[in-house]
């Protein structure tokens, strides 16, 4: 089951902990919004869309929001912190979905070599989204289409 694209919206579901969808949050680094995970599935601010990037990637674009994930130069022990901003053609922004299971992505950001993963870190009890050169459960967001 490819990724659906735009303008199809989904939500992304992490595979190792039960409940938590990422959003884009209103905690700040600098100018840019960090990425987070929480239970709540309802929510706006937890739909993505999947536009393709013309490179065989795709930019993950939170409408709430208008901003565009990528991930940062901020440091978390050894990870880098997954934000949001307002830059449609970043390079930063561009991730390969790769689907090891029908339905569950890894995302894999190529200027990097890192995966997006559902950290232990958190900030007022929502999950920071971060990216990890290791492939690991944590990594796999199953994505589910916005009826």
């Amino acid at each position: 089951m490819p990724l659906p694209m735009a303008p199809t919206q989904i939500l992304l579901h992490s595979d190792q902990h039960n409940g938590q969808f990422l959003f884009v949050s209103n905690d700040m680094e600098g100018p840019d919004k960090v990425v987070e995970a929480h239970p709540p599935a309802g929510e706006f601010r937890n739909r993505f869309e999947a536009q393709s990037d013309g490179n065989g990637g795709v930019r993950l674009y939170n409408p709430a929001t208008g901003f565009y994930l990528f991930v940062s130069d901020d440091d978390a022990a050894g990870d880098k912190v997954v934000e949001g901003h307002p830059y449609r053609d970043e390079p930063r922004n561009s991730f390969i979905p790769l689907e090891p299971e029908p339905g569950s992505f890894m995302f894999l950001n190529p200027t990097y070599g890192r995966f997006l993963f559902l950290s232990n870190d958190q900030r007022a009890g929502d999950y920071v989204i971060e990216a990890h050169p290791n492939v690991e459960l944590r990594n796999r967001f199953t994505a589910i289409p916005v009826a």
